[in-house]
């Protein structure tokens, strides 16, 4: 009989979904210059720390988690359907998003800043319009893609098209004992090649197949992704946290180009507590029915449009609020009001687009 993940499992997946498509918000908010702390080193202070903490490593913790469910999963789908039908399905899941949301992003927002100024994503060519310039910036070719955080879907089709190998090569122990360390070595050293560098195998980041891999790993194994234990769970989460507020001093203190080296390690060191870590926390939100975990349960289902939609609203948000108002300050009433408003109208945009789509297909479906 195949192993079968516990109905434990799915619930603490379900409810931690929304909560790491959160955490990649953050690395999008325009409120906050992460970047700047990081590439200037200064003498540790709460507002540069927290800038950092939050949208420097605590958002790194959405992609690695993912990733991993994504592998872990994909070993039952292939069993369940078969190499084809799991494609086609993960290509209406993944490519087709990827494809509407990217020229959404292109229509509302890439075209018309690149008319107005050339300079705006010099690695893409949007204006004039033009087959060959919309279509690598919808599929992520050899560029990350005009709607930025959607290289995730590129990368994680491609763990799907490579499923079959990274499967076969899990099933043996003792090549694991080579595999593990290499992706490990090339997340580090940000090597974005699988095995060629030929679209698609061109990562825009290594650690999404190396999560997705043991992802595969843990199915192989009969793992279940949650940790029974109460206080261990509670003690990895508390970990995760001081890890992300020590690395996140660092980060502060240390100037980026003077410990290029340091950094990678640091990142890699980040994500790899972020998913125990996050683990440790969707297990004991599922322990029983709290208001928190009922909240993340309503939101799951809209999660994904979240993800798919946050840079457009995020943007379109941010362009109306510096139009009309005076620049947001992140420590002030203003940030505040900013973020929460902003959080507001990413998670209403993606409930209401989801509403409307759903509705949408009913009609079809009924007319049909």
């Amino acid at each position: 009989m195949s192993f079968a993940p516990s109905a434990r499992t799915s619930s603490a997946v379900t409810i931690i979904r929304p909560l790491l498509i959160g955490c990649i918000m953050l690395a999008h908010l325009f409120a906050m210059d992460s970047e700047g702390v990081l590439n200037a080193a200064a003498a540790l202070n709460f507002d540069d720390w927290l800038t950092v903490f939050l949208k420097s490593t605590l958002a790194k913790s959405g992609v690695p988690l993912l990733s991993l469910v994504s592998g872990y999963l994909a070993v039952r789908s292939l069993r369940q359907y078969g190499y084809p039908r799991l494609l086609g399905r993960k290509a209406r899941r993944l490519v087709w998003p990827l494809l509407w949301a990217n020229l959404l992003f292109i229509l509302l927002i890439g075209y018309p800043q690149q008319a107005a100024d050339p300079t705006y994503r010099p690695d893409l060519q949007l204006h004039p319009v033009n087959a060959f310039g919309w279509l690598q910036a919808s599929f992520a070719f050899y560029r990350l893609p005009a709607n930025q955080p959607l290289f995730f879907l590129k990368d994680l089709f491609t763990c799907f098209l490579l499923l079959p190998l990274l499967l076969a090569v899990a099933k043996v122990r003792v090549v694991n004992f080579l595999v593990l360390p290499w992706m490990a070595w090339k997340c580090i050293t940000l090597d974005a090649v699988f095995l060629f560098p030929v679209y698609p195998l061109w990562f825009m980041r290594f650690d999404i197949v190396f999560a997705f891999y043991i992802g595969i790993l843990l199915y192989l194994h009969e793992r279940d992704l949650v940790i029974r234990d109460e206080r261990l769970g509670a003690a990895l989460v508390v970990l995760f946290l001081v890890v992300c507020a020590a690395v996140s001093a660092l980060y502060v203190v240390w100037e980026k180009t003077q410990h290029v080296t340091l950094f990678l390690w640091l990142d890699f060191t980040v994500k790899t507590v972020s998913v125990v870590g996050c683990i440790a926390l969707m297990s004991q939100l599922s322990r029983s029915e709290n208001p928190a975990a009922g909240a993340l349960k309503r939101l799951s289902p809209y999660a994904y449009s979240m993800f798919l939609t946050h840079a457009i609203s995020f943007t379109l948000f941010h362009q109306a609020w510096m139009a009309w108002l005076d620049p947001p300050v992140f420590f002030g009433v203003s940030g505040v009001i900013y973020i929460l408003a902003i959080f507001a109208v990413g998670i209403g945009a993606a409930v209401g687009l989801r509403l409307a789509w759903g509705a949408a297909i009913s009609r079809v479906s009924a007319r049909a």
